[in-house]
């Protein structure tokens, strides 16, 4: 006879995968809203049902927690942003819906901008190194898309870097600081409907800075 369902070793693989998961998500709103030095794995681990010794069982130590945060967030930004750069589409529609994946992914996890605001605040005239290898990738990603849209002439001349600093950062600001902004009633997360208007300002500044018409 087999080993039932429920002890089987799948069955606690199963388990042992949501509870990182859960750690994680948990960890990413903590990291977040209070940053790596004072969060506390406490704190962390309390939502999630679970001790602190648990999330060390998991991940190992703090950093090695954060870092695994920074993974999964921005791992699968960078997903979508490939996609979009790749698809069969004129240069212009391209990078048109990387704004659209970016706003999108922005609005879905507010935490990726806070998580960035918080490290290059930290930072000191250099990101942490597992941050690094995650965001450098993206830009690169980006800035050649760009770069390939110029040498077909679908685009007007510009360095890509001063493109890409401008849309981020728009973002980023809109992201973190717009509930803190305007009267009483502006003094709350954006809504869909917000973010969509966000959306299609800022590919009218895309178009504006690279010279191209609506495709």
């Amino acid at each position: 006879m087999g080993v039932s369902q429920e002890g089987s070793p799948r069955r606690s693989a199963v388990v042992a995968e949501e509870t990182r998961e859960l750690i994680l998500q948990a960890a990413e709103i903590e990291f977040a809203n209070r940053g790596f030095a004072r969060a506390r794995l406490e704190d962390i681990a309390e939502p999630v049902g679970i001790t602190r010794a648990a999330i060390i069982y998991h991940f190992g130590d703090k950093k090695a927690l954060y870092a695994a945060v920074l993974e999964a967030t921005f791992k699968a930004l960078a997903e979508r942003i490939r996609a979009a750069l790749e698809a069969d589409a004129p240069h212009a529609e391209r990078v048109e819906r990387l704004i659209g994946v970016w706003v999108d992914y922005a609005a879905e996890r507010p935490t990726l901008a806070r998580l960035f605001i918080r490290e290059v605040a930290n930072s000191q005239q250099e990101l942490a190194p597992e941050l690094r290898e995650l965001v450098d990738p993206m830009f690169s990603l980006v800035t050649e898309g760009i770069e390939k849209g110029q040498e077909a002439g679908a685009f007007r001349k510009i360095d890509p870097a001063l493109i890409v600093s401008i849309l981020a950062g728009a973002t980023v600001w809109f992201v973190t600081n717009a509930p803190l902004l305007g009267g009483e009633e502006n003094r709350r997360l954006p809504t869909d409907e917000v973010f969509a208007a966000f959306r299609r300002e800022l590919i009218g500044v895309t178009r504006y800075l690279l010279g191209t018409d609506n495709p």
